[in-house]
């Protein structure tokens, strides 16, 4: 028998056992602490010791809009866009780069404006495993649980192993890579530093954050500062002995388009087509790499969602600081990429070629790359520190969002040990248990001593990320349409209605939908699909190829596989085997009632309309005119506010998001 809207509202309480209300008391939903105890009381004495240190069950709602959205930054802008950059222009050239850049953010808008509305409506600890849970099933759930637990705990490894090879960057060039000894150190005190600032509190790591997301954007405006600067000339002549086409008479490098397969291992403007694939087939291809392997920087934005459990007014901040994450990609690496581009050529031999053996011992940034070519010597090293910095800050989000997602996922599926160690927090409301538990992958960073150069674990790590990550991104598409299908059904039964209020006041309606959905799901498909094919079409056609000896061995070519299709099957098998194991089936349509749109939970911030009808967060939505009948509110035809009133709400919002 399908589970009705009531049961599977009950179902979902355990996630959000209690939210703090208007009047600063605790609303329980579901089980109360007096119940836990008694519950685990007889369950021996290491529940015990565990009930005594984390007796906690719920998370602080603590964290502003401003900290929301640096947490947010934090964690999207890492290395990916200051070293990843290097390789897209590599295989795809400078055009390629930007246009991979750019159709990767179009995917990730498609997936943040469904979240932005979804968590208008439903702003819930776990709420990345809640929709899903909620509206599609509760095996899709537990897959998107797992699956994007993991690839945030890879993810940090990724980082931080990446901020360990930005280390080997120091000094002057040519000079040998550090020894394991000293690599080894740098991987555990970023990996305790990045435990200690986690377990400190969320009100004080939300702070940290604040002072990170400010670093960021002063250094990625900075860096397209930088580069203008350098095309014009300012930096002194460009010394690239070994390219000899970095003459400032160039507005544009030679050869700004993108290269496709020709050569993996071009060092001069291709010639041949011998190990790659010629024509605009090639250069298609090439582009659509870049896009898989851009996607790893412009992932991010999903953070805001997990912050649910610990907002201060949820329903109000997050789709704002949602609806504001997309700008990051769309924007900031667009522009950047494009000023960067203006400087290099994708046949530069320090650029890092993916599929090239031809790597050792290179800075791999294009930025450090262009400003090696000039007459400024000191800033490659300022440089380095930078992206160092931004990388074991990225890793240090990676452990927050990671812990947070076991928490809730402790305690909606766990069991009674789970719950009581991994679904608990201390006095100060975090979640330490989970904390620790999470950052032990971090240790995952020394597989890169294996590698000298730290290049195969940080491209095998960063594509399981890419691939787990679209996977749940394409669950959130999925439980969209659902959670648009029941309202539409709704409206037909003259219920409740998506574009009337109480909704149309309380809560964000995304334009354009369901197209954005669409986008969304169809390009995290394709990036899932066609991730690992670069690696398939080198091992397929090696044997007739007339020079292979600077490509990829076998070994590696298979880590690249293993890296890019992983994280797919981890999440199909969890989805499947919970499926089997429990029984669980997808929820009908008709099951989702007026309750799985309205909760009873009251949440902070939550506003009662004022003698308009309205409420004040929502003057954006009411000049939509989607107030059909309503006193005090315009019709669906009412005019227009003034366009500087809208623009001062814009910058008043953008204000607060970033102050």
């Amino acid at each position: 028998m399908a589970d009705t809207p009531m049961q599977n509202e009950h179902s979902r309480s355990s996630i959000e056992l209690s939210v703090r209300g208007k009047s600063g008391s605790v609303v329980q939903s579901g089980v109360n602490e007096a119940d836990v105890d008694s519950e685990h009381s007889n369950d021996g004495w290491f529940d015990n010791v565990a009930q005594w240190i984390f007796h906690n069950d719920h998370l602080d709602r603590v964290l502003e809009k401003h900290h929301i959205t640096s947490i947010a930054i934090s964690g999207t802008i890492g290395i990916g866009l200051f070293i990843t950059s290097g390789e897209l222009i590599a295989v795809s050239g400078s055009a390629g780069c930007v246009l991979g850049y750019a159709i990767a953010s179009l995917i990730v808008v498609g997936v943040y404006r469904c979240l932005a509305e979804l968590v208008s409506v439903r702003p819930l600890s776990g709420a990345l495993i809640d929709y899903p849970h909620t509206f599609v099933d509760p095996a899709l759930g537990f897959a998107v649980a797992v699956t994007y637990c993991l690839a945030q705990c890879l993810s940090m490894a990724a980082l931080t192993s990446g901020a360990a090879r930005v280390a080997d960057n120091f000094g002057p060039s040519g000079s040998p890579p550090l020894d394991k000894g000293k690599k080894t150190g740098i991987v555990i005190g970023l990996v305790t530093l990045t435990l200690f600032s986690n377990i400190c509190g969320v009100k004080t790591y939300g702070r940290i954050e604040r002072i990170v997301k400010w670093f960021k954007i002063l250094l990625i405006l900075l860096l397209c500062i930088l580069m203008i600067v350098i095309n014009l000339g300012v930096g002194g002549a460009r010394m690239k002995p070994t390219v000899g086409n970095y003459s400032s008479e160039y507005a544009f490098t030679p050869y700004f388009n993108p290269a496709g397969f020709n050569d993996t291992t071009a060092h001069t403007p291709p010639t041949g087509n011998t190990e790659g694939i010629p024509g605009g087939g090639g250069r298609f291809l090439a582009v659509w790499t870049s896009v898989t392997v851009g996607m790893f920087a412009c992932m991010g934005g999903d953070i805001v969602v997990v912050t649910a459990g610990e907002a201060r007014r949820p329903r109000k901040d997050l789709p704002t600081a949602t609806r504001f994450m997309y700008w990051v990609p769309l924007g900031l690496y667009f522009i950047t990429s494009l000023l960067v581009g203006f400087n290099i050529n994708y046949t530069d031999r320090d650029l890092f070629r993916m599929y090239s053996l031809e790597n050792t011992n290179t800075s791999h940034s294009p930025f450090i790359i262009v400003v090696k070519s000039t007459a400024i010597k000191a800033l490659p090293d300022v440089l380095n520190a930078c992206f160092l910095v931004s990388g074991y800050t990225a890793a240090n989000t990676a452990l927050y969002v990671s812990s947070r997602t076991l928490f809730a996922t402790a305690q909606l599926y766990g069991n009674t040990f789970i719950k009581s160690t991994l679904g608990r927090t201390n006095n100060g409301h975090t979640p330490i248990a989970a904390i620790v538990f999470c950052s032990s992958f971090g240790f995952l960073a020394l597989l890169g001593l294996a590698d000298t150069s730290y290049n195969q674990p940080i491209l095998t790590l960063s594509a399981f990320f890419t691939g787990a990550v679209a996977c749940v991104y394409a669950s959130q598409c999925i439980a969209f349409l659902r959670f648009k299908a029941g309202l539409d059904l709704l409206h037909e039964r003259q219920v409740y209605s998506r574009d009337r209020p109480p909704y149309t006041t309380k809560h964000y309606r995304a334009h354009w939908q369901p197209w954005w959905a669409y986008v969304g799901l169809i390009g995290s498909c394709l990036i899932v699909f066609f991730s690992g094919w670069p690696a398939i079409y080198i091992l397929n056609s090696r044997h007739h190829l007339t020079a292979d000896k600077q490509l990829k061995t076998n070994v590696q070519l298979a880590a690249d596989l293993i890296g890019a299709y992983a994280g797919p099957l981890v999440f199909l098998t969890l989805y499947l085997g919970w499926k089997f194991w429990h029984g669980t089936t997808v929820r009908p349509i008709t099951a989702l009632g007026v309750p799985v749109y309205v909760l009873q939970e009251t949440f902070p911030g939550d506003e009662e309309p004022d003698a308009s009808g309205r409420l004040p967060d929502a003057e954006n939505l009411r000049r939509r005119g989607a107030a059909r009948g309503v006193p005090g509110q315009p019709g669906p035809y009412a005019q227009r506010e003034p366009t500087v009133q809208r623009m001062k709400w814009w910058l008043r919002e953008a204000w607060g998001l970033m102050k």
